[in-house]
């Protein structure tokens, strides 16, 4: 072969290879590219799908009741104080935005907050606030009179599972403009301009840190941020970072740069409650500030941003120091950008970080209450989609009368015995709404919920319902109508029973108004007899007992096992004039946008007739007065409650159910063992009751005689109707006409 030949193959080989490799490198290439291609579709289908639907599960908001404010209304001043210092309003000189209040003598100015309720949106709104001694005499507000105001409702808890993220959504337009810029400057300047991801960043925050010797700025654009959160694990890989970019490419693409920052305000991790992460600027100016992000200073934003880089790290509550240099820093560059002036930079240094205490953004733990709303919502039966849609549930709580209720229970039962526990409720009997519920007396305990679960004897807290069925014969009985009080024996339960009275003593004729008022026992199972068993069960389903219940004669002293629960239902229908309506916590519930998805709307329904009623209520009053809870008039000597006591056998239950003009309150004392208190209800239950109203106020009770109820004179001696110059006689209302002749004067 000669050498020219031999040359021109060597130098065809080299050719050759080299297309080879072209060859290859464009097929790997288009490999590479159809696989990128493939992936950014699925990408694309997977986040777009997510993005534009629920994007996270955001956790039941519970809320307590909210203070409907009138002229009339019973209401100190110093409780609506209280009540804005409980919602985190500031007490100012000048009042200028929501969030804030004055006291002036006897008038309070509030700028409440706007907020969403059961009946829509409520406008941010000034007024003024009259006191009298009666109560509120006027609400004010540009010179008119207002005829109804409310006050926003306080937060009372997440319904976060285990492990699950804890937020409170934000809308982009309802963030406060210091904020959204002073977050752009530090974590993203370019955030407008770039693409979702920018090298130019990575490049200007390399240079900004290496110039001031420490961290300053990071080289993740926002949007990397919120992909990494929303999307990816934690882990320092390079995979996840190329994802991070891919996945920022395709929210850039497919959402506006306004839908992206919305979405970061409410993802990015910015703390830890226990075992639940805060995520969201919303829920984080709650949890450290007990605040709406719309009422923060400089300083507070400043150090909420300065925490997004590291919430441990900076965490203001475990290393306040080094979160203050970090807000100062965040500080120095909102003033290096004129966002904030030299004064108003100057001020936010001099402030020390002021923190709430962890949990108290939620306002109180109240689990013992928040038992019973589980409890109903799980009987609403809810859409299950909803449960982690960010719903509303607006409850009937009073935080004031929860507070004071436990710090009641939690102070005097310890005094009385270590051993006792108890349960206590207050009650709205004229909507049926419980207000408040205690279920031991250790306050903010999550265990066993005696108010619900502890099913306990009543002891004499059965006997308004038997008198109650006794005054409604009419003709047949009076307040004035002798009962038989001597030594009565029969056979119960193949046992032969001979009920006493709590002294063992024996009284002969005794009216049946005194009966109730002291408590006899004999003479009372001599009524309960008289009616016959089944007009008592009858009694009780009347009042509201949804179970039935097996009653031996026994039962016509309290040998009925109700919790406090079912005992309150009973006494709201017996104090509410008996008209029943089923107790409930929650009032309505609304979904995150506050469409209402349900209302309250259980019937009321007339059990007993008003006048019939109203003689049992004066012979309870009197019970308050003179009989076996007369401790109470040594507080307050003139008629402000009817009660009743209740002590079960060998003393294990304590139980006392009283109620003001506007307030049922119930409460049990005993023993988990079930072994003696040693206290009646007079010495135990009784106080407690008397405590609560001694420090959160009553509002004494009036009751109007019905039309068909009169005055009528009965003997002492006989209990018969007599006429009005008869001795050895007294006054009792009676129902009119039932009195088809009199007797004689004695």
């Amino acid at each position: 072969m000669s050498r020219s030949k031999k040359k021109s193959i060597k130098s065809s080989r080299p050719g050759r290879w080299w297309r080879k490799v072209w060859v290859t490198g464009l097929k790997l290439a288009f490999v590479i590219l159809l696989v990128l291609v493939i992936y950014f579709i699925y990408l694309d289908s997977k986040i777009t799908s997510t993005f534009s639907g629920q994007k996270w599960q955001v956790p039941a908001q519970i809320y307590g009741r909210s203070l409907a404010l009138y002229p009339g209304k019973y209401l100190t001043q110093a409780h609506l104080i209280q009540e804005l210092e409980q919602l985190q309003y500031r007490r100012s000189q000048d009042v200028t935005g929501p969030g804030q209040f004055s006291v002036k003598g006897g008038s309070v100015s509030i700028f409440r907050r706007s907020f969403t309720y059961v009946n829509g949106e409520q406008i941010a709104e000034r007024f003024n606030v009259e006191f009298n001694r009666t109560g509120i005499s006027r609400i004010v507000q540009q010179g008119q009179s207002l005829t109804f105001a409310q006050l926003e409702p306080q937060l009372i808890e997440h319904l976060v599972s285990p492990h699950q993220e804890d937020r409170e959504l934000v809308r982009l337009d309802l963030v406060p403009t210091l904020l959204k810029e002073t977050l752009l400057l530090v974590e993203d300047r370019e955030f407008y301009q770039h693409r979702g991801v920018s090298p130019l960043s990575v490049l200007r925050a390399f240079w900004v840190n290496l110039t001031a010797g420490r961290t300053v700025q990071g080289g993740s654009t926002l949007t990397q941020q919120l992909a990494k959160n929303m999307y990816l694990t934690h882990d320092r890989t390079l995979w996840r970072k190329i994802n991070e970019a891919f996945i920022a490419l395709v929210l850039d693409y497919r959402f506006s740069k306004d839908q992206i920052l919305e979405a970061y305000l409410n993802e990015i991790y910015l703390g830890q409650n226990h075992a639940t992460a805060v995520h969201g600027f919303g829920l984080a100016s709650r949890f450290y500030f007990g605040k709406p992000l719309t009422e923060l200073s400089a300083d507070q934003y400043a150090l909420l941003i300065g925490v997004v880089k590291g919430p441990g790290y900076y965490d203001p509550r475990r290393f306040p120091e080094r979160a203050q240099r970090r807000r100062d820093l965040v500080l120095r560059l909102m003033f290096e950008q004129e966002l904030i002036n030299d004064a108003a930079y100057q001020q936010a240094l001099a402030k020390p970080i002021k923190l709430v205490a962890r949990g108290q953004y939620l306002n109180a733990s109240f689990p013992a209450y928040m038992d019973a709303v589980k409890r109903e919502l799980r009987q609403l039966a809810l859409d299950p989609s909803l449960t982690h849609s960010g719903i509303k549930v607006f409850t009937y709580l009073d935080p004031m009368a929860q507070t004071q209720a436990e710090r009641t229970v939690s102070q005097l039962v310890p005094e009385m015995n270590k051993d006792l526990e108890a349960a206590m409720l207050v009650v709205d009997y004229q909507e049926a709404a419980v207000q408040a519920l205690v279920g031991g007396k250790t306050a903010g305990y999550a265990g066993f919920n005696r108010a619900l679960e502890a099913k306990r004897p009543i002891g004499s807290l059965i006997k308004p319902a038997i008198f109650l069925e006794a005054l409604a014969q009419r003709g047949r009985f009076t307040l004035g109508t002798l009962l038989d009080d001597s030594p009565l024996s029969l056979r119960n339960n193949n046992q032969d029973w001979q009920p006493q009275n709590f002294d063992k003593r024996f009284r002969g004729q005794v009216s049946l108004m005194r009966v109730l008022a002291d408590s006899l026992n004999v003479p009372t199972v001599r009524l309960g007899l008289q009616l016959g068993m089944p007009k008592i069960q009858d009694a009780l389903q009347r009042l509201g007992l949804e179970r039935r219940v097996t009653l031996y004669p026994s039962a016509l002293l309290g040998a009925v096992d109700l919790s406090p629960y079912e005992l309150t239902q009973l006494y709201q229908t017996l104090a509410n004039n008996g008209v029943h309506q089923s107790l409930a916590t929650v009032q309505a519930v609304t979904d995150q946008y506050g469409a209402v998805v349900y209302q309250r709307n259980s019937p009321k329904t007339v059990r007993y007739a008003a006048e019939d009623v109203y003689l049992l209520h004066y012979a309870m009053i009197e019970s308050t007065l003179t009989g076996t809870a007369q401790s109470l008039a040594r507080t307050w000597p003139q008629p402000t409650f009817a009660g009743k006591t209740g002590t079960s056998s060998d003393y294990r239950d304590s139980w006392f159910a009283g109620f003001d003009q506007d307030t049922l309150v119930t409460v049990w004392l005993g023993r988990d063992d079930n072994q003696s208190t040693g206290l009646t209800g007079g010495t135990g239950a009784l106080r407690v009751f008397a405590d609560y109203f001694r420090q959160k106020g009553k509002h004494n009770l009036i009751r109007y005689m019905p039309d068909n109820v009169e005055w009528q004179r009965f003997s002492t001696n006989s209990g018969l109707p007599v006429p009005e110059y008869c001795p050895n006689s007294w006054l009792l209302p009676a129902h009119k006409n039932s009195i088809l002749s009199m007797a004689a004067c004695d």
